[in-house]
């Protein structure tokens, strides 16, 4: 990785929110995108949209969510397929675990909050659990059947992995906050808010998950409409946090 001022990429970033917020409601840039609140921002900062798994600006990894309900609501904080499968264990979850979607008959989905404090169920009474394994250096998704009776543990995800995903996305982030409304059918966004924060360390995540509070999110669904109307949608697995839980893995990073 190459050499970054943290602290100047804060203060430019701050200085950058600064003139956008006096900006008040600005047209989206994407309309029919569900994310247009986050990709209008990056726009607006000169960030191009892409793929990659870094942080977004200059060391700094930015989530944009709406005011409305932000406390209760869930924050994405990565991305991760299972480290042995390739995506191969996520067809077979979605296989054998998930339900026929209500529209298309011919494909299962699987859409699925598993965390480590308590087991989670599924239509047949499965029922799933995240295991830290500190020993294997592993979390692990724990299945069991219908009898309580643990059969499955196939999946994981090892620690290295999750490390080098923090390192590259987590290390330092961004909260933007906005204002939406929608005027002759058009969404217009105002970005009323920004905070800094620094991640607490890779112990405090892994103790995170262990109590609940980081769950992870199975999410493989099917497109609804487009020309890939009824196949697989395989957005992955995601390791998500609420909002009011933000100060548990993060300190405020002060600018």
């Amino acid at each position: 990785m190459y050499d970054i001022d943290i602290n100047e990429s804060f203060n430019d970033l701050k200085k950058k929110f600064d003139k956008i917020k006096k900006m008040g409601y600005i047209k989206g840039k994407n309309q029919k995108n569900k994310g247009d609140s986050g990709l209008t921002f990056e726009n607006l900062i000169g960030k191009e949209n892409d793929e990659f798994q870094i942080a977004d600006y200059n060391g700094i990894e930015i989530k944009v969510k709406n005011n409305f309900l932000s406390d209760y609501r869930y924050l994405t904080l990565f991305s991760l397929v299972p480290s042995n499968c390739f995506g191969l264990e996520l067809k077979r979850l979605r296989r054998e675990y998930g339900k026929q979607d209500v529209n298309f008959s011919d494909v299962n989905v699987l859409m699925k909050s598993v965390f480590a404090n308590f087991k989670v169920y599924d239509e047949n009474n499965n029922s799933f659990q995240l295991e830290v394994n500190r020993k294997d250096e592993r979390i692990y998704l724990c299945i069991f059947n219908k009898k309580k009776q643990f059969f499955d543990k196939s999946i994981y995800w090892d620690f290295d992995e999750i490390i080098d995903a923090i390192k590259r996305k987590l290390n330092h982030l961004a909260l933007v906050k906005y204002d939406k409304k929608r005027t002759y059918g058009q969404n217009y966004f105002k970005y009323s808010s920004i905070s800094f924060y620094k991640f607490k360390g890779i112990e405090t995540f892994f103790e995170l998950v262990e109590k609940g509070i980081i769950r992870i999110y199975i999410c493989l669904g099917v497109y609804k409409s487009g020309p890939k109307s009824g196949c697989e949608h395989d957005h992955g697995i995601r390791f998500d946090i609420k909002e009011c839980n933000m100060l548990k893995l993060y300190d405020i990073y002060e600018i």
